[in-house]
């Protein structure tokens, strides 16, 4: 072996060992040339985009709610509440929720990870969102019909959504109105909106023309300037505030997803026999999020190459509804047909994972007991070794490898008019 290649593996390190002849290349995300984070978040909250400042925004508020991701995103939201405490503070019934979709609420360890040391100042505020409680939902009209949220979001007049934003494998990127939908909203009105999911146009660092990410502006549109203000930020590779954009929600997430694919995308001109997709933590908990490792990586394996997707996934599969759907539908040769059923939750992940191994081979690097993972499409490996070994047996050939760190975030972006699918 000549080439050995640290990669991160949940709270530790395995060393990717590939043979003679391989051409490895390693890509990740990209530092900051800005170590000043206080002093991006004052140029941002100082010079609002479209907006008022932050101050102004609250006057008078009555019922101000603060929006934040769970512990699946690496936001540094306590910094964010941070920054935005003293003009909260000057009103009596501000309140924080926790913008859970339908993943399952904070652990004790995880809130203290989200709230840092302002969790005991917000503590006695905080609600956590429960996509699948429908007496904390109501109804609100919306361009595409009625939309299920939480009664927190509805009742208040004034909301500040706190986000990071960074590539995601069908919506285009996190952050901006993602928070609201499916953030805040319930199973029903989450399941329309991922309905999108099964289809090409639904893809990362794709915004227009996104299925997806139309329902969600669309949707939340009853949400408008004087309602809602945002904070969002781009982190860099060590999770650093890179950049930081406040104000009009709309305004800012746009500019941070310029910022985004300056220090997540990376742009290649060439496909790869072998690729080797490290998540790192938070998104290596389960194998529902890991998913999004081999989906931002898989466009630059050439085809019947061979992807790699590393994840300790430490909670098992995850999602319920990951579990329901392949519980219903355990012949994977069914699934490509499922784009042309209705849509429920979790079907665009069979859809998604039938069509890449219909192109390449798709290998899982785990913790889980084979067989289950097996069951989601994936071929099952409990040590990176066999994997590479396989793989490269595979290609038969002097292997061209690429190495991508964080790979849940890191989304690789090809020139197709110069790049080569053999």
């Amino acid at each position: 072996m000549t080439d050995n290649i640290p990669i991160r593996y949940g709270d530790r390190t395995l060393m990717a060992r590939f043979p003679a002849g391989c051409t490895v290349e390693v890509v990740g995300r990209r530092p900051s040339e800005n170590p000043d984070e206080v002093g991006i978040l004052c140029d941002a909250l100082n010079d609002p985009l479209a907006a008022l400042p932050v101050e102004h925004f609250l006057a008078g508020a009555h019922r101000p709610l603060v929006v934040v991701n769970d512990a699946t995103r690496s936001t540094p939201t306590s910094r964010l509440l941070g920054v935005i405490l003293p003009s909260l503070s000057q009103l009596p019934n501000w309140r924080v929720i926790v913008a859970t979709g339908l993943h399952r609420a904070p652990s004790d360890t995880e809130m203290h990870a989200i709230f840092g040391d302002t969790l005991d100042l917000v503590r006695s505020r905080v609600l956590v969102h429960n996509g699948y409680d429908d007496a904390s939902l109501v109804s609100i009209p919306a361009a595409g019909g009625p939309v299920e949220v939480n009664r927190a979001l509805a009742d208040a007049d004034r909301v500040i959504a706190l986000n990071s934003v960074e590539p995601h494998f069908f919506a285009g990127y996190t952050g901006g109105r993602k928070s609201i939908i499916p953030g805040l909203a319930g199973r029903r009105t989450i399941e329309r909106s991922h309905a999108g999911a099964v289809t090409l146009a639904a893809a990362p660092l794709r915004v227009h023309g996104n299925p997806v990410r139309e329902f969600i502006h669309k949707n939340t549109a009853f949400l408008g300037p004087d309602r809602l203000w945002a904070l969002q930020v781009v982190l860099d590779r060590e999770n650093r505030i890179a950049a930081a954009f406040a104000g009009d929600i709309d305004k800012t997430f746009e500019m941070a997803c310029h910022a985004a694919r300056k220090y997540y995308a990376v742009e290649l001109t060439q496909r790869y026999d072998i690729i080797l997709s490290a998540v790192h933590p938070p998104l290596d908990i389960n194998l529902y999020q890991a998913f999004k490792g081999w989906e931002l990586s898989q466009i630059a394996v050439r085809d019947n190459g061979v992807l790699i997707f590393t994840a300790p996934c430490r909670e098992g599969v995850g999602s319920p509804f990951y579990k329901t759907m392949c519980e219903m539908f355990p012949d994977q040769s069914q699934w490509p047909a499922l784009a042309n059923r209705p849509y429920t939750l979790g079907l665009h992940k069979f859809v998604r994972t039938a069509r890449a191994t219909s192109r390449y081979h798709l290998m899982a690097v785990t913790d889980m007991p084979a067989a289950e993972v097996r069951r989601y499409g994936f071929e099952a490996y409990a040590n990176l070794d066999d994997a590479i070994r396989d793989a490269v047996a595979h290609v038969e050939t002097p292997a061209r490898v690429l190495v991508v760190e964080d790979a849940a975030v890191t989304a690789l972006d090809l020139d197709t008019s110069d790049a080569s699918s053999s």
